[in-house]
C-alpha cells in the first residue's frame, strides 16, 4: 500500500479546498509522510481536503438530491438523462452511474478522513486537545458518509485507517463487505469517540451540535428512541427558526443553521442548474412531482419556493437560485429538522402535548394552523410536515423508509417496481469487478 500516493492526493485536495489556504512547497510530489501534517496549519488544511471532497456534486451537490428525490415520490424526471428514468421506476441496475458515483465519491471522502486520522494519531508537536479535535472532526465526517452508504446499500466495506489507497480502481480498497449492523456499530463508535471533542467554529464545519443531530438520527434508524431523545435534548432551544421560510436559504449563517456545505465558483453544486429551466440558464432535469405539489395545503407559504406550482409543464424548484456558479450553501442540518425529530421522539414516548408544540412551531412559520398529535396520527402528520418542509433537501426517501411509509410512496408514484430487495441499491458493478474481496455473490439480493 503506497501511502505516498494518497498523501499527495490529499495535499492536492487541500490546495483546492474552498478555504483557499495553501500549503507552500516547492514540489508537492516530494512531500513524504512525515511532512504531510506537521502542525495545526497543515492539519487544518488536511481537514479542508475532506470538505473539498464533500463539496462534490455527487456528495452534497445536485446528484444525490435528484437521485433520492426521483427514487422517492418527490420529483418527476423532466430531462433526458436515462440513468434517472431507472430511478423513477425503482428499477436500478448495478451499472447505473448515479448509483456508482454515490458510492465512489463518498468513499473518496472516507479515505481523506482516514488519512487525516491515521496521520494525526502519530504526529508530534501538536497539543493533545488540538489533535483530538482534528481526529473528532474527521471521524464525524466519516460517520456521515457511512450513514449515507449504509442506508442506501446495506452492509458496505469498512476500510481501516491504514487502508489509504487502492491501485486497482476499487473504491473501497479491496475490503470485503461488513454487515449492516457492523456498519452501524462502526458509525456509533466514531460518533461516540468524537462526541465533545470537536472544536466548534462555524456552520460550514462539522460541530458538536451537528454530531449530536447525526447521532440522534443514527439512533432513530436503529429504533433506539431513548438515546436519540437524550442526545437531541442538548440541541433543543439552542437555535431558533428564521422567521421567513424563504430567507432560510440565503447564503450565510442564521439562527437556524447547524451545518451547511460551503461552495465557491470553483466548487459548484449545480443545484439551481438542474432545477431551473433552460430559459433561465438551467436544464430542468427534474421537476416537482404532482404529488409533492398536492402535499401543500392552502395557505402554506413554503410553496413560494416552487415556481409555477399550478403548471406541471413549467413548474420548477426555486429553493436554490445560483444557476451560473452553483454557490448555494446546501444544508445538511438545520433547526427545523431538530424540532420535527424531537416532536416525533416525544410522541413515541406519549408526550403528545409537548410534541405538538414543536411541530406547530414549524407549521406556524409556514402560515398554517396548529395540529394536535396523538398515537394514531403522529407518524402521518410528522412525515407530511417533513415532506413539505424539506423538499429538495435530500430527505424524503430516508424518511419514507425509516417511518415505514414506502407503500405510500409506491401509491404516489403510480409506476414503480419497488419491492423489499429494491429498498436498497445494488453494489456498483464497477466495484464488484475491481474489488478483489468481492464477487457477484457479494451483490445485494435481487440484483
Amino acid at each position: 500500500m503506497n501511502k505516498y500516493i494518497v498523501l499527495f492526493v490529499l495535499l492536492i485536495g487541500s490546495l483546492l479546498a474552498s478555504c483557499e489556504d495553501e500549503l507552500e512547497v516547492a514540489d508537492p510530489t516530494t512531500i513524504g509522510q512525515d511532512q504531510f501534517i506537521t502542525d495545526m496549519t497543515t492539519a487544518q488544511q488536511a481537514v479542508d481536503g475532506i470538505y473539498d471532497g464533500m463539496q462534490d456534486v455527487y456528495v452534497a451537490g445536485a446528484y444525490p438530491i435528484m437521485s433520492l428525490g426521483l427514487y422517492a415520490d418527490e420529483f418527476a424526471h423532466s430531462g433526458s438523462y436515462g440513468i434517472f428514468d431507472e430511478l423513477v421506476i425503482n428499477n436500478v441496475p448495478a451499472t447505473n452511474t448515479a448509483v456508482a458515483n454515490f458510492w465512489f465519491y463518498r468513499y473518496k471522502v472516507i479515505f481523506r478522513a482516514n488519512a487525516v486520522i491515521n496521520e494525526m494519531e502519530s504526529v508530534t508537536g501538536i497539543e493533545e486537545s488540538d489533535k483530538n479535535a482534528i481526529i473528532a472532526e474527521a471521524k464525524g465526517l466519516r460517520a456521515l458518509m457511512y450513514f449515507d452508504l449504509v442506508r442506501m446499500f446495506g452492509g458496505v466495506p469498512l476500510p481501516h485507517e491504514n487502508d489509504l489507497v487502492s491501485n486497482n480502481g476499487a473504491s473501497a480498497a479491496n475490503v470485503a463487505r461488513s454487515s449492516e449492523q457492523e456498519v452501524y456499530d462502526y458509525i456509533l463508535a466514531d460518533l461516540l469517540d468524537a462526541k465533545g471533542n470537536v472544536a466548534d467554529s462555524d456552520v460550514y464545519h462539522f460541530s458538536n451540535d451537528a454530531l449530536n443531530v447525526l447521532l440522534a438520527k443514527v439512533y432513530m434508524n436503529q429504533e433506539d428512541y431513548e438515546n436519540a431523545t437524550t442526545i437531541l435534548e442538548s440541541v433543543i432551544r439552542e437555535y431558533s427558526l428564521v422567521s421567513d421560510y424563504s430567507s432560510v436559504f440565503s447564503n450565510g449563517s442564521n439562527s437556524e443553521s447547524i451545518f451547511r456545505v460551503n461552495y465557491s465558483t470553483d466548487d459548484q453544486n449545480s443545484l439551481a442548474f438542474y432545477f431551473y429551466p433552460s430559459g433561465l440558464g438551467g436544464r430542468r432535469e427534474v421537476a416537482p412531482s404532482s404529488n409533492l405539489l398536492d402535499a401543500f395545503v392552502d395557505g402554506d407559504n413554503r410553496i413560494s419556493l416552487i415556481t409555477n406550482a399550478d403548471d406541471l409543464s413549467s413548474t420548477y424548484i426555486a429553493k436554490y437560485n445560483d444557476v451560473s456558479t452553483g454557490t448555494d450553501q446546501r444544508y445538511i442540518y438545520r433547526y427545523a429538522e431538530v424540532e420535527l425529530l424531537y416532536a416525533e421522539l416525544l410522541a413515541r414516548n406519549g408526550d403528545f402535548d409537548t410534541a405538538s408544540t414543536y411541530i406547530n412551531d414549524v407549521r406556524s412559520r409556514a402560515g398554517l394552523d396548529e395540529v394536535e398529535l396523538n398515537s394514531s396520527n403522529f407518524i402521518a402528520l410528522i412525515s407530511k410536515e417533513r415532506r413539505v418542509e424539506f423538499f429538495a433537501e435530500g430527505k424524503r426517501w430516508y424518511d419514507a423508509k425509516r417511518l415505514n411509509i414506502l407503500d405510500e410512496v409506491v401509491e404516489n408514484k403510480g409506476t414503480s417496481s419497488l419491492n423489499t430487495n429494491r429498498q436498497i441499491w445494488p453494489i456498483p458493478q464497477s466495484e464488484i469487478n475491481a474489488n478483489k474481496e468481492m464477487s457477484q455473490e457479494s451483490q445485494n439480493p435481487g440484483y
